[in-house]
């Protein structure tokens, strides 16, 4: 009963719920603009029926207009509204609740484990004899130590390269040091090792999203001439891709945004230069709008949210710009 609950009541179903409410706007905005012309209809009927319209019975027509047809109207338009407000407030419901449940986990998985690690070290060493200066000494050392210790079982290896040097300026003598910094170029070796095989495995069934993945994350371990080297093989791989694609299926949709992805992650590269500039004739071409990639086939420079973007930044620039009125000579 409590998960069919949940299930009901979960993200999935409140985005059918929006998703159904930003339909049922625009049903309602129609069906009420419907009906105050059926109405306007009826009321006026008697006098369509003579097309020899005195003066008068054309203002009742027009007074039977604005009075039927424009309220249902803004009837309309402002049901429309609500049904999209409420749309949103669904959405943005949705979003907070997904970033909470973003945290707890990120806290689950990062918090708790270090937590429980420096509790058992700070434990270890209450059972063990001894106490003044020397103690808390040992005992910051141990939980400096298993600090370390735990970025390396979960693989963060910038962290622990950081905590190892403030474990050598907080504890020059500490005997673990050398051994620790052994354990991280160790692990990052072998990290560098898999993430190559698993982008060498995606190159060879055709998946760029995998191959871009897996790039950026080698980017986390490799520097100087190793990273150059790396990224102009898969640069040019996905170049290839690219092109190839464009020639089999024309400009799609799905490809352009490969073309995007590619040159952000490659923007200084020459060939990500090159890409980056193709974009916006990509897009068009794909009919969609070369700045937001929304659908958009136009004949203007960009879509209707665009330019409204765009007139907006500039009418706030020229007002920051422009003297106060009692300044100006």
């Amino acid at each position: 009963m409590a998960d069919s609950f949940q299930s009901e009541t979960g993200p999935a179903s409140l985005l059918a719920t929006r998703r159904a409410l930003l339909m049922l706007s625009t049903v309602v905005r129609l069906g009420l603009m419907a009906v105050g012309l059926g109405l306007v209809l009826d009321r006026t009927q008697t006098l369509l029926s003579d097309m020899q319209l005195t003066w008068g019975e054309r203002v009742v027509m027009g007074i039977a207009l604005i009075a039927y047809g424009g309220g249902f109207a803004l009837a309309g338009w402002v049901a429309d509204r609500l049904l999209k407000a409420l749309a949103e407030l669904i959405a943005l419901m949705v979003d907070q609740a997904e970033s909470a449940a973003t945290t707890v986990r990120l806290i689950e998985r990062e918090v708790a484990p270090s937590l429980a690690r420096i509790a058992l070290a700070v434990e270890r060493i209450s059972t063990n004899p001894g106490s003044g200066p020397d103690r808390t000494i040992d005992q910051r050392r141990a939980i400096a130590v298993a600090g370390v210790r735990q970025a390396i079982d979960e693989g963060r290896w910038e962290r622990a390269d950081r905590l190892i040097a403030s474990l050598r300026r907080d504890f020059p003598d500490t005997p673990e040091a050398d051994e620790l910094t052994e354990d991280v170029s160790q692990g990052r070796q072998q990290a560098i090792h898999d993430l190559k095989g698993r982008l060498e495995a995606a190159r060879a069934v055709n998946d760029p999203d995998q191959v871009l993945t897996y790039r950026d994350e080698l980017t986390l371990h490799l520097r100087g001439e190793e990273l150059k080297t790396l990224d102009r093989q898969v640069v040019g791989w996905l170049i290839m891709l690219i092109q190839k694609r464009l020639r089999a299926g024309g400009v799609q949709a799905e490809v352009v945004e490969l073309a995007a992805r590619t040159a952000q992650s490659f923007g200084d590269t020459p060939e990500g230069a090159s890409l980056q500039a193709s974009l916006p004739t990509l897009r068009r071409s794909a009919g969609l709008c070369p700045r937001c990639s929304r659908a958009y086939t136009g004949t203007e420079d960009a879509c209707p949210e665009c330019l409204r973007t765009v007139s907006r930044r500039t009418i706030a620039s020229s007002s920051i710009g422009s003297p106060a009125p009692e300044d100006a000579p």
